[in-house]
């Protein structure tokens, strides 16, 4: 590791082609100047060379007419937001502008000594860049840590571009991105930060604006994450890929594109339209130690004790369990297709006889309530629902003579927490979550010494951006002194199957988790995205695929405009 001091702060230089940038490179360099200990030192600006205007007959001779369809439509009709032009004259107002010439061989660009020199001489610890092409040479080591830049794609698929393009074209339902520290060895640069993303296929321009959100302020988490811990690897070769490089498309391949586009489009309002998700919940004997046996564990329909909402416009999801003498206190979303909203709901389960108590409402407010968190904490049982449209994270207390949920205090303010997730782990309070603008894809944690303490986020936030394992999925649990943490894999749907994950290194500055198992839904059943455990029990939900004119006519009325 560096022997640099960097705890005192971090200088970096910016690459642009223009003092004109595309919107998320302006928002990513915001995002640096935001924080902490982070200035910006240099503007590195290309030098356009004066092309020779060639004769029209040559000009029609050498135009790429293979590619003309895509060109067009790059140019006149695909309008990502992200792309819209920010001038950075103002944000960097009082930092020096050096303009530089590359020298071109093959693919590459160089740059000089005297500019390479240059750029050392304001000492930057490392170069965002936003210009300029495949870079090679001495500028790749001109700072100590080196080039940083983003390539919007799965490396390990997807080489070369258009950006964010190909997962459609090839039915792929995940899309990813990443921000890597330049070698010399094209696409195979040392990866800083990985993103995985659910594919939006029916709009490319929506899932270019995806990954690019979702991924313009890595350089800054890892700018916070190097200040605090004090650390930046030394260089090494980078990631290994033997992804096809990818050129655009053909004419006739992007006529195919733009069908398959459209096809995707109309399926997806028909979706919308015509099916929804209709969960329910159920128990079944299991426990911890028969998820991770190393034996494939499934639920088998026949030994589950279901409890499902008995109107079809209802329905029960994110079941929580927790144990009280001889019963199982279930607590559930209880969420209403008409409304719009879901209020929380409880049974009493009897392990004797097996039977539940009917239905009690626990809690009703004015906005969306779901994922009733449950833990007990000095004798007393307290719920955390979540609660994203309220923006703040409630504490409720357990009234069990009134069987109602009491709010004691406002945990946290503004924050769009999803599925909130506590676990008190080697003397600290710990909370997972999701944030609202990412709520399948980005894990956060904060933590807190005490209960009663201000919770803090963690410095690593997000620990991981991967909509296969990041969004909770029930209580972390423990077995054989190792912690567990059940996650969602959103890949394919929202809710598709739990992931257990092995937790092997949590603290108020790291934090490892390795997949080790799968739960997937009984057969018969789409999606599995909560498990819970208590007693002898696992406390479950999962959904099928049904219609509910509720829906149907909701979805009509939003998409004429009539609501939002």
């Amino acid at each position: 590791m560096t022997v640099k001091d960097y705890s005192e702060g971090l200088r970096f230089a910016v690459m642009v082609n223009s003092m004109q940038v595309q919107r998320w490179q302006y928002e990513s360099i915001e995002s640096l100047l935001a924080e902490s200990g982070i200035s910006p030192v240099l503007v590195i600006c290309r030098v356009h060379e004066d092309l020779k205007k060639s004769s029209l007959w040559k000009r029609v001779k050498e135009y790429k007419w293979n590619n003309l369809l895509f060109k067009k439509y790059y140019q006149y009709i695909f309008s990502p937001e992200s792309f819209k032009l920010k001038r950075i004259d103002k944000l960097l107002s009082d930092v020096p502008v050096i303009k530089c010439k590359t020298t071109k061989k093959k693919f590459s660009e160089y740059f000089s000594d005297d500019d390479i020199q240059s750029i050392r001489s304001y000492n930057p610890d490392f170069i965002l860049k936003f210009g300029f092409g495949i870079i090679r040479g001495e500028i790749l080591t001109c700072s100590p840590m080196g080039i940083w830049s983003f390539h919007h794609d799965d490396e390990q698929k997807y080489r070369g571009v258009p950006p964010a393009f190909w997962p459609i074209q090839n039915n792929d339902p995940k899309s990813g991105a990443i921000l890597q520290r330049l070698t010399e060895k094209l696409d195979s640069g040392i990866i800083l930060r990985k993103g995985l993303f659910k594919t939006i296929d029916h709009s490319w321009r929506a899932n270019l604006d995806q990954s690019i959100n979702l991924t313009k302020n890595w350089p800054a988490d890892v700018c916070r994450e190097i200040i605090i811990q004090n650390t930046f690897p030394e260089p090494s070769e980078g990631v290994s890929s033997n992804a096809p490089i990818l050129k655009v498309p053909g004419n006739v391949s992007f006529m195919l594109f733009l069908f398959k586009q459209l096809a995707n489009k109309i399926k997806f309002h028909f979706t919308e339209m015509f099916s929804c998700e209709i969960w329910q919940t159920g128990l079944i004997k299991a426990r911890t130690a028969d998820i991770l046996s190393g034996l494939q564990f499934s639920i088998d329909d026949e030994e589950v004790d279901w409890l499902t909402a008995k109107n079809s416009d209802h329905y029960y999801a994110d079941g929580f369990a927790i144990k009280e003498q001889e019963r199982l206190l279930l607590l559930f979303e209880d969420y209403s297709y008409k409304g719009k909203k879901a209020h929380i709901s409880s049974v009493w389960f009897s392990e004797r006889d097996s039977t539940f108590t009917m239905p009690v409402s626990l809690l009703e407010e004015p906005w969306h309530l779901s994922y009733p968190f449950i833990l007990k904490y000095k004798g007393i049982t307290y719920c955390i629902p979540e609660c994203k449209e309220r923006k703040n994270l409630e504490l409720y207390r357990l009234d069990i003579p009134t069987m109602k949920l009491v709010h004691e205090r406002t945990l946290i303010k503004d924050i769009e927490a999803v599925d909130p997730t506590f676990i008190y782990h080697q003397n600290y309070w710990y909370l997972f979550f999701t944030s609202g603008h990412a709520t399948n894809v980005e894990l956060n944690i904060w933590h807190a010494e005490n209960f009663e303490d201000e919770f803090v986020p963690h410095v690593l936030n997000p620990v991981k951006s991967n909509v296969g394992n990041s969004r909770p999925a029930g209580p972390l649990f423990y077995l054989d002194g190792k912690l567990y943490r059940p996650s969602q894999d959103c890949s394919r749907s929202y809710g598709g199957r739990v992931i257990i994950n092995e937790v092997k290194i949590l603290s108020d500055e790291s934090f490892l988790e390795m997949a080790v198992n799968v739960l997937e839904p009984p057969s018969g059943f789409t999606g599995l995205h909560t498990v819970s455990f208590a007693g002898d029990y696992m406390f479950f939900d999962c959904k099928r695929i049904g219609f509910s004119w509720a829906n149907f006519f909701y979805q009509i009325k939003r998409k004429a405009g009539l609501i939002r």
